[in-house]
């Protein structure tokens, strides 16, 4: 069926998170730099209609396996089935195209995952001595959490963020600025090591630095493990894990499957919130 929407129909917030979703996998595939993606996805955030949304994303390429983009048929409550369709299907309905996105209480898709590989261990000369064995810490399994937080503690003397997120191989932390508090600098946590990204970007309005330290690792930890069963995608994986203070101190754990992707919202203690 024909959409009715217009560049000029006005966004929801589901719709501005699936544009967040795909400039997350523009970011992570190459296609956007840094400062490119957080100033995308600034405007994205505060963006009004779906027609400012098809801009952020019309001169990216879909994701390899978009696979079917059919629309689901209306009045079902859809399970997204990947990032990039629904990322297309915002584009189009900006355009006037024949596209459905989800019902306003349906799923919405944080970033799509980023595949990586495993890393292997790896072996550490240690001047003619028997090498010693190095395995790399992954953020999302139990214990990486703890390995960003001292990383985080040893560089800084403090564990205040504005922003974290965790990925299978490695971790963003954004913090202000000592000498300006309204930019934000990010570090990335890749292989036990912390290092600075060249690009500062500003903050967004209503977002608050917290205390990593105010997180019950252990509860976090669980309720990552059980997030595919939450959401109602046992064979999901967990893509990515972002904390944040929008004026809740709160936990997104996003997981992707062949059946759609969606999130669960938790407290720092482990208590859920919600689950979209």
């Amino acid at each position: 069926m024909v959409s009715r929407h217009t560049p000029r129909t006005r966004a929801r917030d589901i719709d501005r998170a699936l544009v967040c979703g795909r400039l997350d996998t523009a970011y992570a595939d190459g296609q956007l730099d840094f400062g490119e993606h957080r100033d995308r996805t600034a405007r994205a955030m505060s963006a009004k209609t779906l027609g400012e949304l098809a801009d952020l994303v019309r001169d990216l390429q879909p994701p390899e396996d978009s696979g079917d983009l059919a629309a689901p048929p209306s009045g079902r409550r859809p399970g997204l089935r990947r990032a990039a369709a629904v990322t297309v299907a915002v584009a189009a309905a900006a355009a006037g195209a024949a596209v459905m996105l989800s019902d306003g209480d349906g799923p919405a898709p944080g970033p799509a995952a980023v595949r990586e590989q495993p890393a292997a261990p790896v072996a550490v000369p240690d001047d003619g001595v028997d090498p010693i064995v190095v395995t790399p810490v992954r953020p999302l399994e139990p214990g990486g959490f703890e390995a960003v937080l001292a990383a985080v503690r040893d560089r800084f003397g403090n564990t205040v963020v504005y922003r974290l997120v965790l990925r299978p191989e490695r971790a963003h932390i954004e913090r202000a600025l000592p000498d300006e508090p309204g930019r934000i600098a990010t570090y990335t946590y890749a292989g036990g090591a912390l290092r600075a990204q060249p690009v500062t970007v500003q903050r967004f309005p209503g977002y608050q630095d917290f205390d990593l330290g105010a997180v019950d690792a252990g509860a976090v930890t669980a309720r990552i493990a059980e997030a595919p069963a939450l959401v109602g995608l046992p064979g999901g994986t967990v893509s990515h894990v972002s904390f944040a203070h929008d004026g809740t101190p709160a936990v997104t754990i996003y997981v992707e499957s062949g059946d759609g992707t969606r999130y669960v919202k938790i407290l720092f203690d482990g208590g859920v919130l919600g689950v979209f």
